[in-house]
């Protein structure tokens, strides 16, 4: 599965070891989920965890992530959001042809879909993802009735 991170997926991750943010982070790691970013939004990406992130154990993890990213070329430009950094995040989903670009940003999640890639948030995406799609009510119960 091919997927592309927006920032504040990062950023949230670290706020929570149990959040959804942080479960897509260890796949990613772990090699269950293909991730891809273009060079300027990983540099970004790095930069802005450093800064906001004052944590080594969770800074490490996020290095090991930045290992596993998969380069991609934005040859086009898109402008479907007012925020240049939103489109260019949005570029690079298209780009490596993702199946999901994984965000908390209002803007773009609005869109839903562009061209083949799904638009969604951790917790829609780790449902579908990791609970075939399972909607989280079924997921609750599932948990509670223990059931695997």
């Amino acid at each position: 599965m091919k997927i592309v991170l927006d920032t504040n997926v990062l950023i949230n991750g670290f706020k929570d070891e149990y959040s959804y943010e942080k479960k897509i982070i260890d796949a990613v790691i772990a090699g269950e989920i293909e991730a891809f970013a273009n060079r300027q939004t990983l540099q970004e990406n790095r930069l802005i965890s450093g800064q906001l992130i004052n944590n080594d154990a969770y800074q490490k993890e996020l290095n090991d992530l930045f290992a596993q990213i998969n380069w991609v070329v934005n040859r086009r430009q898109i402008r479907v959001v007012s925020d240049p950094e939103d489109n260019k995040i949005l570029e690079s989903a298209v780009e490596a042809k993702a199946e999901y670009l994984v965000t908390s940003d209002n803007a773009l999640l609005s869109i839903e879909n562009y061209h083949g890639v799904k638009i969604t948030n951790p917790a829609q995406f780790w449902a579908n993802y990791k609970d075939d799609g399972m909607d989280l009510w079924k997921q609750w119960t599932k948990f509670i009735t223990n059931k695997k």
